[in-house]
């Protein structure tokens, strides 16, 4: 095999293994959002205030 093959052939298996890592993150990063949307949701159903600083378990008064 010629030297510049290899190259490629090497080039190309690290863009296949990037493209699958940085998949993963973007999965991890949607389920995220997701998850934060949906504590969001319970937060704001039982009363509390998103930004309170107390943040005590309490609703906000």
């Amino acid at each position: 095999m010629e030297n510049g093959q290899i190259l490629r052939e090497r080039s190309q298996a690290l863009d296949r293994e990037l493209a699958g890592v940085l998949m993963k993150i973007s999965d991890t990063a949607e389920r995220a959002a997701r998850n934060i949307m949906m504590l969001r949701m319970k937060r704001k159903a039982k009363g509390v205030k998103l930004y309170d600083k107390r943040n005590d378990g309490q609703p906000g008064r």
